[in-house]
């Protein structure tokens, strides 16, 4: 992977998270509170009224697609043994953006030796620009940076795009993590 020089941002990229879990809360909010417009994306977005009303901060339910559409970066906040079909279903236009895959594969890893985001990216297709970030992060913890020894904790993120790698690096940063980068996405 290659050094590059900081990518000038004029503004904050919009967030789309597909999902409305725990981390797609957390996430979520501390993404709205940072300043970045945030569109959540649910199968059922019409019974997310209250989900919204509890991130305390203007926050919006729509669609998946929709959520992807209103993103420049898409967060994956599914379950893993969710991803992939939502990836399939969505890969023409997640090909488009910036995907950041949260998910942990556990007892479903690849048996071909690949990442849970690199089996993501291959689902997605060519031209996906998948990174896998905050997989070594817990719900309870993003909106708490500092961890209570007065350290900024660190989020963990890996990637092939190295403009990809760049945005998200600055994302977790102005969400107030330190963010470690891992290399490739083999690495993930």
């Amino acid at each position: 992977m290659t050094k590059i020089s900081p990518i000038p941002i004029k503004r904050k990229p919009r967030i789309g998270i597909i999902g409305t879990g725990r981390m797609a809360f957390a996430l979520g909010k501390a993404f709205l509170e940072a300043g970045h417009f945030v569109a959540f994306g649910s199968r059922r977005p019409e019974k997310k009224k209250e989900f919204h009303k509890s991130v305390g901060i203007d926050s919006r339910v729509y669609g998946v697609q929709a959520a992807i559409d209103a993103g420049e970066v898409v967060v994956i906040a599914l379950p893993y043994k969710e991803v992939a079909g939502a990836a399939r279903e969505f890969a023409d236009s997640l090909r488009k953006k910036i995907v950041v895959d949260i998910s942990n594969p556990f007892e479903y890893q690849p048996n071909n030796g690949s990442s849970g985001a690199e089996l993501t990216a291959s689902i997605i297709g060519p031209g996906a620009r998948v990174v896998a970030a905050f997989k070594t992060n817990f719900s309870d913890t993003i909106c708490e940076p500092i961890d209570s020894s007065g350290n900024t904790r660190e989020v963990h993120y890996a990637g092939d795009d190295d403009e990809a790698m760049q945005i998200v690096g600055d994302l977790i940063m102005g969400i107030g993590f330190r963010p470690i980068n891992c290399g490739g996405l083999t690495l993930a």
